[in-house]
């Protein structure tokens, strides 16, 4: 009877333990998933904020990036084709980062990209790296598909103006598109532009 009982409590145990395993292990699953695109598992709003919590002594560079031809892609090849081409792009984009920068996707084709602000000409060297990622051709089921973006910057420290900050590389972004694509705007009064090939104004 007592080897029973000891049995029993072993079995009880082992079955008290997998279960508090698995509890841990979705709870963990369950919170990196708050914090990843649902269709692309890349970093999203929410990892954005969190990122910018840390940051908020900083001063940043805040790169807005929106795909320029994404509606065309949708249209000709299809949403599932579209959404591959956002993971391929999301990708690639993430693995230039390093610890202390961060990218998110932030919603349909448009991402974010931040980083320390060291001087003008490093920031605009980061630009044309992103640009220079994002303007390429792949390959989905055996079609090829050309990408192109804009991507509008601004700078300054975050603090509670991280709002004010996104909001303004966005409106630098829309000067990038409206000014022809393809092309790399900074926020300022008289919206700036910087084209790729030539040096800062």
């Amino acid at each position: 009877m007592l080897l029973i009982e000891k049995s029993l409590l072993t079995i009880v145990t082992v079955m008290l333990v997998l279960i508090l395993l698995t509890l841990i292990i979705s709870r963990n699953r369950y919170k990196k998933m708050a914090f990843q695109d649902f269709s692309s598992g890349l970093p999203n709003r929410h990892a954005l904020h969190r990122f910018v919590q840390k940051k908020r002594k900083k001063k940043v560079a805040i790169f807005y990036i929106d795909l320029d031809n994404f509606k065309y892609i949708n249209d000709t090849f299809g949403h599932i084709k579209g959404d591959q081409v956002v993971l391929s792009l999301g990708n690639k984009l993430l693995q230039l980062k390093d610890a202390k920068q961060g990218f998110f996707r932030i919603g349909g084709d448009e991402f974010v990209f931040i980083t320390d602000y060291v001087n003008k000409e490093v920031t605009k060297k980061v630009a044309e790296t992103i640009l220079k990622n994002i303007n390429h051709s792949i390959y989905v089921d055996g079609q090829t598909i050309t990408i192109r973006g804009s991507i509008g910057i601004s700078i300054g420290r975050l603090y509670s103006n991280f709002e004010l900050l996104l909001n303004e590389a966005d409106q630098a972004l829309q000067v990038a598109k409206q000014q022809g694509k393809n092309q790399i705007v900074y926020h300022d009064a008289n919206h700036c532009k910087i084209p790729t090939e030539h040096g800062l104004c």
